[in-house]
């Protein structure tokens, strides 16, 4: 039987806040006039209910579905769900490219979690999203590499992917400067000669820089040498 989304819709509607709806969607370009109001906590116990129920089946129901809260849920419950890693590919496949805002592709990448085994092959399927036209595509995969990809023997190679970004979206550029200012906390050396490079546009360029200079992470004199480094 196929799964039905409408006992859960009418849960989430019954936990629902209309004050946090109005504040949630005024910080979620993409989720207005789509959100319910359900905070994060609650729907992170409603995917561990459907995780031990019926994942498979909420999956395969929500994957188009246009409600944010069941796009946060079926990003939480892809990531946590146990299934062959192909079968995560393929899913992941599916529901990437139809992310449109930074909380659904942010909350994804920071669940996935990938095993180390699993790195190179969830590699090539990042490269694909990077050279993607879809905003949130890129975004995802800029948010990936700076989550999994900065290890000591990882790091050339993710900085090589974000010499190759070359998009317009916001949110893919703001996804890639913000990755580098993580990866300027992680790897400091191979980063700040990447910064020294010019390898970016001028707004992820200098947006990256500014986020390393707020960053509570990055000491005083780092920030003054990043600051000499602005276009």
């Amino acid at each position: 039987m196929p799964y039905d989304l409408h006992p859960l819709l009418r849960e989430l509607e019954a936990r629902a806040n209309e004050r946090y709806r109005s504040f949630n969607e005024s910080l979620t370009p993409g989720a207005e006039n789509r959100s319910i109001g359900v905070r994060m906590p609650v729907l992170r116990a409603t995917a561990r209910a459907i995780l031990r129920d019926d994942p498979e089946g909420f999956l395969t129901a929500s994957l188009n579905s246009g409600v944010h809260e069941l796009r946060l849920l079926h990003a939480i419950v892809l990531a946590q769900y146990k299934c062959a890693f192909e079968d995560r590919i393929a899913r992941l496949a599916a529901f990437v490219p139809t992310i449109d805002n930074w909380a659904v592709c942010d909350t994804l990448c920071n669940d996935l979690k990938p095993r180390p085994e699993q790195l190179d092959a969830l590699l090539d399927f990042i490269r694909e999203c990077l050279n993607s036209s879809r905003e949130f595509e890129v975004r995802f995969g800029c948010v990936m590499l700076m989550l999994y990809y900065h290890g000591d023997d990882r790091i050339d190679e993710t900085l090589r992917l974000y010499a190759g970004f070359r998009r317009d979206g916001y949110y893919a550029r703001m996804g890639a400067a913000w990755g580098l200012s993580m990866l300027f906390v992680f790897q400091r050396a191979q980063t700040l000669h990447f910064l020294q490079t010019d390898a970016l546009d001028r707004f992820t360029h200098n947006t990256a820089i500014r986020k390393c200079i707020e960053s509570r992470q990055i000491a005083d004199p780092d920030k003054r040498l990043l600051r000499a480094l602005r276009r």
